[in-house]
Parts: structure tokens; sequence; C-alpha cells
């Protein structure tokens, strides 16, 4: 199998582990969003406990502690506007609505880290918002804070994103990945203890699954970044609409109108041609 065709498939079991993230979060409705995403993250950090010992203390090594609190407070704060997201809004719109990240990373590291915005930028961005419009209809359908949390989501990870660039100046992947497990369990566990509900064992199972599909998130695009180019294996990341429209079809009885799909079409390839774009330019 060519680098290119495994990259691809490491993207659609991204997508795939995203979405079952989602699944697991409506299977546990009587919860409270702080604490699921404390109890991923304790799941999360015991999978990725073995990889990080093998890197010894070189992994602790960082000069930049402050840089890497900031990134967390965005990632953890994006958590719970995702988690809380998913419990109010049907999964394809969802979906749809985080393909707008790509757009605020653009605007974010033009305002904070220089990058020049071109008129292709500019373009894809245009057209992107023009497509979250179609799918929240503003003054034509009421606005659910479902879909403001998603939005808020998608420009927190943005941010992350953002700041992650700074990092990856000086910092290793390891060490990057060991302070956000560690700083994002803290964050977490602080709100997780107000609201603390033992879990009942028939909840484990979905409990469970949200660390595992949360670790296999972050490892499966990790691969496919490693393996293949990023303009071309980000074009898999959109699996995760049809995956959101079977699942929430089969299991919540929801059903994606025209409107979402259109607008997730023209986001996500306003996305890609951003992305396509900046590559030729860096490259």
């Amino acid at each position: 199998m060519s680098k290119a065709a495994k990259g691809a498939w490491w993207m659609i079991a991204a997508a795939a582990a995203l979405t079952a993230m989602a699944v697991c979060i409506r299977y546990l409705p009587t919860y409270s969003v702080l604490l699921m995403i404390f109890l991923r993250n304790v799941i999360n950090l015991l999978l990725m406990a073995p990889s990080l010992f093998r890197q010894g203390r070189k992994v602790l090594k960082t000069e930049r502690l402050g840089t890497h609190a900031l990134r967390n407070v965005f990632l953890y704060s994006g958590n719970v506007a995702w988690f809380f997201g998913v419990t109010q809004i049907g999964l394809a719109d969802v979906a749809s609505l985080q393909f707008t990240s790509p757009l605020f990373t653009a605007i974010i590291a033009a305002a904070f880290l220089g990058e020049r915005v071109g008129g292709h930028r500019m373009l894809a961005i245009l057209v992107g918002f023009a497509g979250a419009l179609i799918i929240i209809r503003p003054g034509i359908i009421p606005v659910n804070v479902g879909t403001l949390s998603i939005l808020l989501a998608a420009f927190l990870y943005s941010c992350a994103h953002v700041v992650t660039k700074r990092l990856s100046d000086t910092e290793s992947g390891n060490t990057v990945v060991f302070y956000m497990s560690v700083t994002i369990l803290i964050y977490s566990a602080i709100p997780a203890f107000f609201v603390w509900q033992t879990p009942d064992w028939t909840d484990m199972p979905a409990m469970i699954g949200l660390g595992i599909t949360g670790y296999a998130t972050h490892y499966c695009i990790t691969r496919s970044l490693a393996v293949g180019d990023a303009s071309f294996v980000i074009v898999f990341d959109f699996m995760r609409l049809p995956f959101s429209i079977i699942l929430g079809w089969l299991l919540f009885t929801e059903v994606m109108d025209i409107w979402t799909g259109a607008g997730a079409l023209i986001i996500f390839a306003a996305g890609y041609y951003s992305t396509v774009s900046e590559a030729k330019l860096s490259g």
C-alpha cells in the first residue's frame, strides 16, 4: 500500500473514531459534560502512559510551560464547548459546523503569527462562512445554542492549533502530548469535583469508549499526517459527515436536511482549498 493510501486510511479511521466519541457522549445523557471530559482524560492518559514513559525524562524538558498551559486552556475549553454541542444538535450538524476550524485557523494565524492572508485564503474564508450561514440560517430558523457551541469549539481548537505552531519551533511532539495530557487532566479535575457522579456500571462501556475514541482520534491523525501530505489526507476528514449521517439515523433517528448537506460541502470545499493553497505557497 502506498504512503498516500495509508495516510488516507488513517484519516478515515480518525473520522470514524471522532464520530464514535460523539455517539458515546449521546449515550451518557445523565452525566455532566464536565465529568465526562475528566473521565475521558483519565482513560486517555492511561492509554498514553506507556508511550510517554518510554521517552524518559527528556519528554519533561521545556522552557515554554506558560505556552503549553495557554494551548491547553484552549483545548480544554474547546472540549467543553464541543461536548455540550454534541448533546444539543444532530451529529451531522456537529460534523458540518466543525469543518469551519481551518477557516478560523487562517484568520487567527494572520492576526497573531503574521501569516499573510492572500486572495486565495480570503476567498476560502468568505465562502466557508457563507456555507456556515446556509446551515445556521439566522433569521429563518431559531439559532440553537448547540450550534453556537460547536462554532465556539471550532474557534477554540483553531486557537490551540495556532499556539501549537508556535510550540513546534522548539518542542518535540512527545513533549507537547505529555503536557497536554497532564494539564488538561488537572484543568478538568477541578470542575469535575463539583459535579461528581459515580458512573453506573451499565454506563461504563460508553465512558471507557470516550477515552479509547479520544486516544484513537489523536493517534490516527498523527499517523495520517506522518505518512501522507496534509493537503491530500485532509480530504478524507470529510468522511466524518457520512459517518455522522449514518450513525445519527441508525441510533438516534436523526435525518440531515438538504441545507446542512449543502452548507457542509461548501465549508469543506473552502477549507480544502485554503489548505491546498497554503501548501503550494509553503512548498
